[in-house]
C-alpha cells in the first residue's frame, strides 16, 4: 500500500489531479477543497469548517472504509479523519485552529487523546499529515511544540518514520518540509507520519512546479 501524505496549500483542481495521478492507494490532504472531481475509482471524506480549506483523505473504491463512530462526536475535532484499509487504521491528522482560541499543541493532544482507545484495536496504525508543529531549541514556541505529543505518540508504542530511518532527532532535521511564504531561509519541519510498526519505504515528494506549495509531501510504502 502506498499512502500520499501532502498540504497542497491554496487548493486547485490542477494540483489534486496531480496527485491522484501518482495512482497512490491513500492520500492524506491538509487545505483541499471540499467540491473537487476526482479519479472515478476515489473517493473522499471530508472534513472542514469550510468548503475551500480543509481536511480530505482520499482512498480507492471498495478497499476502505471510514468507522461508523468517527460520525459521532469525532468529527467536532479540528482535524482527524480515521480510515481502515486493508485492517490498518490511517488517521489524517491536521489540528488546526479555526474559530478557535487553542494552541495547536492542545489541538494536537485532543485529537490523540481521542483516539487512543482505538490505537489498540489495530496492530498497525498510521498517523499522518501536516501536524503543525515543530520544535526549535533555541526559539522554543510552547505554542506549537512537537515535544510533548511525539512522547505521547512514542508512549502508545508509535515512532516518527522520518526521525528513525534518518537516525535523526527532532528539532535537529537535515531536511525540512516547510517554507514559509516559499522562503528558503525561514524552514520548519511540520509534517509527519508516525507509525506503530516498521515501513517499507519513506520518502519526500519535491513540489512539481514553482509555488506548487510551501509544504513538500511525503509518500510511505506499507
Amino acid at each position: 500500500m502506498e499512502i500520499i501524505s501532502y498540504n497542497i496549500s491554496s487548493c486547485t483542481q490542477e494540483k489534486v489531479n496531480y496527485l491522484l495521478n501518482q495512482r497512490a492507494d491513500v492520500y492524506v490532504v491538509p487545505e483541499i477543497a471540499k467540491d473537487l472531481e476526482l479519479l472515478p475509482e476515489y473517493e473522499m471524506e471530508y472534513l472542514g469548517d469550510i468548503p475551500s480549506k480543509g481536511l480530505g483523505i482520499i482512498w480507492r473504491k471498495g478497499k476502505g472504509e471510514i468507522p461508523d463512530w468517527f460520525k459521532d462526536n469525532y468529527k467536532k475535532l479540528s482535524y482527524a479523519i480515521p480510515l481502515i484499509y486493508d485492517g490498518i487504521l490511517i488517521l489524517g491528522f491536521w489540528p488546526t485552529n479555526y474559530k478557535q482560541n487553542k494552541t495547536y499543541t492542545k489541538l494536537a493532544k485532543e485529537i490523540i487523546d481521542k483516539y487512543t482507545p482505538h490505537f489498540s484495536n489495530f496492530s498497525q496504525c498510521i498517523i499522518t499529515g501536516d501536524f503543525n508543529l515543530y520544535h526549535k531549541e533555541n526559539t522554543p514556541n510552547k505554542a506549537a511544540d512537537i515535544i510533548e505529543r511525539d512522547k505521547e505518540l512514542q508512549r502508545l508504542g508509535f515512532k516518527s518514520v522520518y526521525h528513525d530511518c534518518e537516525n535523526e532527532s527532532i528539532g535537529h532535521e537535515s531536511k525540512n518540509t516547510f517554507f514559509m511564504q516559499f522562503k528558503k531561509d525561514e524552514p520548519f519541519f511540520l509534517d509527519y507520519t508516525y507509525s506503530k510498526l516498521p515501513v517499507l519505504d519513506y520518502d519526500f515528494i519535491d513540489n512539481p512546479w514553482e509555488k506548487f506549495s510551501d509544504h513538500i509531501g511525503q509518500v510511505i510504502d506499507i
